[in-house]
């Protein structure tokens, strides 16, 4: 009897000070692991309050088992010998989820990973898919660049601050189905030549950039609250058919087999309307509703037509084409006269090599005026008059 008396106290010293290690073990604030042993400190965590580094000596697989959340980092810098993290139950991190510089690593498995603050994947060549059983749906930022990557299957995000994707070079598909909003900007670039990207929800964005692609489909964008750049692809037509204004620039460069555009609800471009070096665009038009350019218009190509119903550009014009058709730079310039241009108006025909924007012009046929002076507001005159600018601008742009 007195032996029981003495055991059970003792049992229950012993339960307060494990109960005491694991709750210091999971305050962190930071833990380096090698090894999935080195893990198993903070299994039993539910929310390990901390950062916890992969060291770069890690080999093989790196089980990362029992703890769920994870309040700060999971980084894992040169660790070249690694090849794989997987995790049972980690469901958050925090902070930043950082792999770099891995160069033989070809496995992340998760299977209930959904939330995660910050994305931060560079270097991580031998990466070829994403196992993430629950797929990842809330992310502040994501940063995927120079992996083995063909899709970007198990991220797929409602809403995001920002989503660079570059120099994924094998990347050829990526259906982000739920995104709905982007608060800073979408960013792709220099990944596999063929890369088709769908947003087939995405309503509202901050900036949208699209370099070297070949197909890019946003039926549902209805608002760019900034600038909206199209470069070096190779799609033959881009539609948005619900897109209504831009707070900043839209533009469409150096995409040579760029032969039709239509956006039948746009209404305002907040910035300037670039459109040049797309060799097999011989229209401008696609633009029924578009009224305003906040900034400056800067055509420049070989099209031989123009199709706008423009009421003001607040900014100058620069349109440059092969063609000779002159009642090209005779619309611009009557244009100009009524107001509806208020910078300078430069236009060239027949011109060789078109310019974007030139510091000067030569060749060609043509005329170039200087904006109106301001008398308080240029366009108070045109406005005054808007039934008879209108029908200007409907005779000028067709």
């Amino acid at each position: 009897m007195a032996f029981t008396k003495f055991i059970l106290p003792a049992l229950a010293l012993t339960s307060t000070v494990l109960a005491q290690t694991s709750t210091d073990i999971c305050a962190g604030p930071s833990i380096t692991i090698a090894s999935s042993a080195d893990a198993e400190q903070i299994a039993d965590c539910t929310n390990y309050k901390g950062d916890v580094t992969i060291d770069s000596s890690a080999s093989g697989t790196l089980q990362l088992n029992g703890v769920r959340q994870i309040s700060g980092d999971l980084l894992c810098n040169n660790a070249t010998q690694l090849t794989a993290i997987t995790s049972d139950q980690l469901n958050t991190i925090g902070g930043s989820f950082s792999l770099t510089g891995l160069t033989i690593l070809s496995t992340l498995s998760f299977d209930s990973l959904t939330g995660i603050n910050k994305i931060n994947w560079v270097g991580l060549p031998a990466l070829q898919a994403l196992n993430f059983a629950q797929s990842v749906d809330r992310a502040n930022t994501v940063l995927i660049s120079n992996t083995q990557l063909n899709n970007i299957e198990g991220i797929d995000l409602t809403a995001v601050s920002s989503l660079d994707i570059n120099n994924n070079p094998y990347l050829t598909s990526v259906n982000v189905n739920s995104l709905k909003n982007v608060t800073t900007a979408i960013s792709f670039s220099a990944n596999g030549r063929d890369l088709e990207i769908l947003f087939p929800n995405l309503e509202n964005a901050a900036n949208l950039t699209f370099r070297n692609v070949s197909k890019v489909d946003m039926p549902s964008l209805n608002t760019v609250g900034g600038s909206m750049g199209f470069y070096s692809n190779s799609f033959e037509t881009f539609s948005a058919p619900n897109l209504t204004q831009t707070g900043g620039t839209l533009a469409f460069v150096d995409s040579p087999n760029l032969a039709n555009l239509s956006f039948p609800s746009l209404t305002q471009i907040g910035g300037g309307f670039l459109i040049a070096n797309n060799t097999d665009l011989k229209a401008i038009g696609g633009f029924g509703k578009l009224k305003t350019i906040v900034g400056a218009l800067d055509f420049a190509g070989t099209f031989d037509s123009v199709d706008l119903v423009i009421t003001e550009v607040r900014g100058g014009s620069n349109v440059q084409t092969t063609s000779t058709n002159q009642t090209i730079c005779q619309l611009f310039d009557k244009a100009h006269d009524a107001g509806v241009i208020r910078g300078i108006n430069t236009c060239i025909t027949g011109k060789a090599n078109p310019e974007s924007n030139p510091t000067s012009t030569s060749g060609g046929s043509a005329t170039s005026s200087t904006s109106k002076p301001d008398a308080g507001n240029a366009l108070a005159p045109a406005m005054s008059m808007a039934g008879l600018v209108g029908a200007v601008a409907a005779l000028l742009f067709i």
